[in-house]
Protein backbone atom coordinates (compact mmCIF):
# COMPACT_ATOMS: atom_id res chain seq x y z
CA UNK A 1 0.00 0.00 0.00
CA UNK A 2 3.32 2.32 0.44
CA UNK A 3 3.80 4.59 -2.65
CA UNK A 4 7.53 4.02 -2.25
CA UNK A 5 6.91 0.58 -2.78
CA UNK A 6 6.83 -1.19 -6.37
CA UNK A 7 6.94 -5.13 -5.64
CA UNK A 8 7.63 -5.77 -9.39
CA UNK A 9 11.13 -3.71 -9.13
CA UNK A 10 12.38 -6.40 -6.26
CA UNK A 11 10.59 -9.55 -7.20
CA UNK A 12 11.92 -9.40 -10.58
CA UNK A 13 8.34 -9.99 -11.49
CA UNK A 14 6.11 -7.91 -14.99
CA UNK A 15 2.81 -6.93 -15.16
CA UNK A 16 0.75 -10.00 -14.53
CA UNK A 17 2.72 -12.34 -12.86
CA UNK A 18 1.76 -11.11 -9.49
CA UNK A 19 -1.38 -10.96 -7.78
CA UNK A 20 -0.83 -8.00 -5.06
CA UNK A 21 -4.36 -7.83 -2.96
CA UNK A 22 -5.83 -10.15 -0.56
CA UNK A 23 -9.24 -10.03 -2.07
CA UNK A 24 -7.58 -12.11 -5.09
CA UNK A 25 -6.11 -14.43 -2.99
CA UNK A 26 -8.58 -17.42 -4.08
CA UNK A 27 -8.69 -16.33 -7.82
CA UNK A 28 -4.91 -16.47 -7.61
CA UNK A 29 -4.34 -19.54 -5.31
CA UNK A 30 -7.32 -22.18 -5.59
CA UNK A 31 -8.91 -21.07 -8.92
CA UNK A 32 -4.97 -20.41 -10.76
CA UNK A 33 -3.32 -23.15 -9.02
CA UNK A 34 -0.96 -20.76 -7.58
CA UNK A 35 1.48 -22.18 -5.20
CA UNK A 36 3.36 -19.26 -3.17
CA UNK A 37 2.39 -16.48 -1.79
CA UNK A 38 4.74 -14.30 -0.80
CA UNK A 39 3.86 -11.75 2.29
CA UNK A 40 5.78 -8.62 1.67
CA UNK A 41 7.07 -5.73 4.54
CA UNK A 42 9.25 -2.77 4.86
CA UNK A 43 11.24 -0.23 6.76
CA UNK A 44 9.56 3.21 8.02
CA UNK A 45 6.10 1.90 7.53
CA UNK A 46 3.85 4.26 8.26
CA UNK A 47 1.51 1.73 9.41
CA UNK A 48 3.87 0.23 11.68
CA UNK A 49 5.13 3.43 12.90
CA UNK A 50 1.25 4.38 13.65
CA UNK A 51 1.28 0.68 15.76
CA UNK A 52 4.29 1.50 17.59
CA UNK A 53 2.58 4.34 19.02
CA UNK A 54 -0.09 2.69 20.17
CA UNK A 55 2.15 1.55 22.98
CA UNK A 56 0.78 4.43 24.80
CA UNK A 57 -2.27 3.78 26.91
CA UNK A 58 -3.17 7.68 25.69
CA UNK A 59 -2.53 7.76 22.34
CA UNK A 60 -4.20 4.24 22.04
CA UNK A 61 -7.42 5.47 24.18
CA UNK A 62 -10.74 4.51 23.36
CA UNK A 63 -11.37 8.30 22.70
CA UNK A 64 -8.17 8.48 20.51
CA UNK A 65 -9.31 5.72 18.29
CA UNK A 66 -12.88 6.80 18.31
CA UNK A 67 -11.19 10.01 16.57
CA UNK A 68 -9.43 8.11 14.31
CA UNK A 69 -10.17 5.73 12.05
CA UNK A 70 -7.23 4.57 11.03
CA UNK A 71 -5.90 4.04 14.68
CA UNK A 72 -8.57 2.28 15.40
CA UNK A 73 -8.78 -0.23 12.60
CA UNK A 74 -4.81 -0.75 13.82
CA UNK A 75 -5.86 -1.30 16.98
CA UNK A 76 -8.62 -4.13 16.08
CA UNK A 77 -6.53 -5.79 13.38
CA UNK A 78 -2.89 -5.23 14.12
CA UNK A 79 -2.89 -5.64 17.62
CA UNK A 80 -0.93 -9.44 17.94
CA UNK A 81 1.69 -8.49 16.17
CA UNK A 82 2.59 -5.67 18.99
CA UNK A 83 1.30 -8.14 21.87
CA UNK A 84 4.23 -10.28 20.02
CA UNK A 85 5.91 -7.46 20.15
CA UNK A 86 5.91 -6.11 23.42
CA UNK A 87 6.42 -9.85 24.87
CA UNK A 88 10.11 -9.94 22.80
CA UNK A 89 11.32 -6.86 24.24
CA UNK A 90 9.81 -7.15 27.64
CA UNK A 91 11.98 -10.35 27.27
CA UNK A 92 15.18 -8.69 26.27
CA UNK A 93 14.51 -8.84 22.66
CA UNK A 94 17.26 -11.90 22.49
CA UNK A 95 15.16 -14.90 22.32
CA UNK A 96 12.80 -16.19 19.81
CA UNK A 97 9.18 -16.06 18.82
CA UNK A 98 7.02 -18.38 17.44
CA UNK A 99 4.67 -17.97 14.74
CA UNK A 100 2.02 -20.42 13.28
CA UNK A 101 2.28 -20.61 9.30
CA UNK A 102 0.24 -22.45 6.51
CA UNK A 103 -1.60 -24.34 9.69
CA UNK A 104 -2.22 -24.42 13.02
CA UNK A 105 -0.30 -26.93 14.17
CA UNK A 106 3.04 -25.88 11.77
CA UNK A 107 4.95 -23.52 13.71
CA UNK A 108 8.20 -21.72 13.37
CA UNK A 109 10.62 -20.02 15.35
CA UNK A 110 11.91 -16.67 15.34
CA UNK A 111 14.56 -14.63 15.60
CA UNK A 112 14.04 -10.64 14.84
CA UNK A 113 17.17 -8.82 13.97
CA UNK A 114 19.89 -10.85 15.88
CA UNK A 115 22.44 -8.18 14.71
CA UNK A 116 20.44 -5.11 16.06
CA UNK A 117 20.78 -2.71 12.48
CA UNK A 118 17.15 -1.74 12.46
CA UNK A 119 14.82 0.46 14.61
CA UNK A 120 12.35 -0.56 17.29
CA UNK A 121 9.53 0.31 14.42
CA UNK A 122 11.50 -1.51 11.61
CA UNK A 123 11.74 -5.08 13.80
CA UNK A 124 7.96 -4.15 14.73
CA UNK A 125 7.38 -4.35 11.06
CA UNK A 126 9.37 -7.81 10.96
CA UNK A 127 7.17 -9.30 13.32
CA UNK A 128 4.32 -7.80 11.98
CA UNK A 129 5.33 -9.51 8.37
CA UNK A 130 5.66 -12.89 10.26
CA UNK A 131 2.48 -12.57 11.56
CA UNK A 132 0.63 -11.82 8.44
CA UNK A 133 1.41 -15.38 7.14
CA UNK A 134 -0.75 -16.93 9.87
CA UNK A 135 -3.29 -14.23 9.02
CA UNK A 136 -3.34 -15.20 5.22
CA UNK A 137 -3.48 -18.65 6.64
CA UNK A 138 -6.54 -18.18 8.39
CA UNK A 139 -8.76 -17.92 5.20
CA UNK A 140 -11.06 -21.23 4.80
CA UNK A 141 -11.03 -21.56 1.36
CA UNK A 142 -6.79 -21.84 1.17
CA UNK A 143 -6.85 -24.62 4.23
CA UNK A 144 -6.81 -27.78 1.97
CA UNK A 145 -4.04 -26.38 0.00
CA UNK A 146 -1.83 -25.12 2.73
CA UNK A 147 -2.94 -28.85 4.86
CA UNK A 148 -1.75 -30.31 1.39
CA UNK A 149 1.29 -28.93 0.86
CA UNK A 150 -0.02 -27.50 -2.48
CA UNK A 151 0.28 -23.96 -1.44
CA UNK A 152 3.13 -22.24 0.50
CA UNK A 153 3.59 -19.08 2.13
CA UNK A 154 6.82 -16.79 2.47
CA UNK A 155 8.06 -13.70 3.83
CA UNK A 156 9.96 -10.85 1.76
CA UNK A 157 11.32 -7.45 3.76
CA UNK A 158 12.85 -4.51 2.43
CA UNK A 159 15.07 -2.19 3.44
CA UNK A 160 13.86 0.83 2.12
CA UNK A 161 16.79 2.62 2.59
CA UNK A 162 19.59 0.48 1.42
CA UNK A 163 17.29 -1.25 -1.36
CA UNK A 164 18.33 -4.68 0.83
CA UNK A 165 15.87 -7.70 0.33
CA UNK A 166 15.46 -9.91 3.06
CA UNK A 167 14.09 -13.44 2.66
CA UNK A 168 12.49 -14.95 5.96
CA UNK A 169 14.50 -18.42 6.24
CA UNK A 170 12.47 -20.91 8.40
CA UNK A 171 16.11 -23.12 8.28
CA UNK A 172 18.08 -19.76 9.32
CA UNK A 173 15.45 -18.98 11.22
CA UNK A 174 15.42 -14.85 10.70
CA UNK A 175 15.19 -12.73 7.94
CA UNK A 176 17.97 -13.65 5.42
CA UNK A 177 19.54 -10.56 3.06
CA UNK A 178 19.35 -11.97 -0.54
CA UNK A 179 22.80 -11.31 -2.13
CA UNK A 180 25.44 -13.73 -4.16
CA UNK A 181 26.52 -14.93 -0.70
CA UNK A 182 23.03 -16.13 0.17
CA UNK A 183 21.05 -16.68 -2.95
CA UNK A 184 22.18 -20.60 -3.99
CA UNK A 185 21.17 -21.47 -0.24
CA UNK A 186 17.88 -19.68 -0.10
CA UNK A 187 17.36 -20.98 -3.11
CA UNK A 188 17.79 -24.75 -2.61
CA UNK A 189 15.83 -24.19 0.79
CA UNK A 190 13.13 -23.30 -1.27
CA UNK A 191 13.26 -25.95 -3.27
CA UNK A 192 14.37 -28.17 -0.79
CA UNK A 193 11.21 -27.42 1.21
CA UNK A 194 8.69 -25.90 -0.74
CA UNK A 195 8.27 -27.37 -4.11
Amino acid sequence: MDSRMIPTRYTDTHVGDMFLRAGRLELGCVINDIRHIIVCGHSDCKAMNLLYKLEDEEYSSQRNRRLSPLRSWMWTHANSSLEHFKAWRNAGMQGPLIFSSETPLRRFVAYIDPENKFALEDKLSQINTLQQLSNVASYGFLKPRLESHDLHIHALWFDIYTGDIYYFSRGAKRFVPIDETSVERLTAEVRRYYS
